[in-house]
């Protein structure tokens, strides 16, 4: 067993972990919603930005899983439709953006709350010629506006 250990660490390989500083963020999420009075629903819109240098390929299609949550109820398709014809039949040029309606399920207090959620997508960099799998977390924000 020593002298494998040895022998790895005379190759240059090191049994100490390092932080990976793999990119993140690739494709962007951008929500925008206007507050809405409790007891009633409003739409959250999200917009997805892809990072310059980046390519996102058709196959498979980035997903946005959101965690259900009792105190809010969610509609809408979370999947992604391409905005404009790119040069590339293979990979997105633009994500027209995602509309959802959500509805509080339970009485709630004026206040910033979240819905969670998961962002699983592949991405391509350009100029590094390399492709990878990408999975965030991601918080939805929600704005229950108090009685006026």
């Amino acid at each position: 067993m020593k002298r494998a250990l040895a022998f790895l660490l005379m190759l240059g390989f090191s049994l100490v972990s390092y932080p990976q500083s793999l990119p993140t963020g690739i494709l962007q999420l951008q929500t925008h919603s206007k507050p809405w009075p409790p007891n009633s629903s409003g739409t959250v819109n999200i917009n997805v930005v892809i990072k310059e240098g980046f390519k996102i390929p058709k196959r498979p299609s980035p997903k946005l899983q959101i965690t259900p949550a009792p105190e809010f109820e969610v509609k809408g398709e979370t999947s992604f439709v391409e905005e404009g014809q790119g040069k590339d039949p293979e990979y997105f040029n633009a994500f027209k953006p995602i509309s959802l309606q959500v509805r509080t399920t339970q009485a709630k207090e004026p206040g910033q709350y979240s819905l969670s959620g998961k962002f699983v997508y592949f991405y391509c960099a350009e100029k590094e010629k390399y492709c990878s799998r990408s999975v965030e977390t991601v918080q939805i924000p929600i704005e229950i506006a108090g009685n006026k």
